[in-house]
């Protein structure tokens, strides 16, 4: 009896709707819209662990409102940049994703993501390289900064 009230149910619930009916979009947040980027606007210096490596490589960050009020940054280490833009925010922490870059570690083009956090005029996090390349191996990390 309740297969039949559910069958019931979904042919009504398609009759109602429509073929030509458009799906409710959700809004995501956006980053301009929470106090990420009152915090992380700058230039950021900080170390990065590898998880293959002992000692920390430097870098630097230098992050900015592009025309869209998109959050945008410039990554610099080992004498290379690349791009990188804020793909979720909140007011404790926020995720990007790199555009495809070279790793000097890893000797291959790579996209990388980070997963960073606020603490104090600090920040720290965790990053992943992976390759663009099917058998490439993933490197991943720690790091930490300071505004400077």
């Amino acid at each position: 009896m309740q297969g039949t009230f559910y069958a019931a149910a979904a042919i009504g619930a398609l009759i109602a709707v429509g073929p030509g009916a458009t799906h409710p979009t959700v809004a995501l947040c956006a980053p301009s819209d929470t106090g990420v980027a009152a915090k992380l606007v700058g230039r950021w210096v900080g170390t990065r662990f590898d998880s293959s490596a002992a000692s920390g490589h430097k870098f630097t960050m230098n992050w900015k409102r592009d025309t869209s009020q998109a959050l945008t940054g410039i990554i610099t280490m080992n004498g290379s940049s690349y791009p990188v833009r804020v793909v979720w925010s909140s007011d404790t922490g926020f995720v990007t994703e790199s555009a495809p870059h070279q790793s000097t570690g890893l000797k291959e083009e790579v996209v990388t993501r980070t997963v960073s956090h606020f603490k104090g005029d600090s920040l720290y996090g965790t990053f992943e390289a992976r390759p663009m390349s099917y058998k490439g191996q993933t490197e991943h990390g720690r790091f930490s900064a300071h505004k400077g």
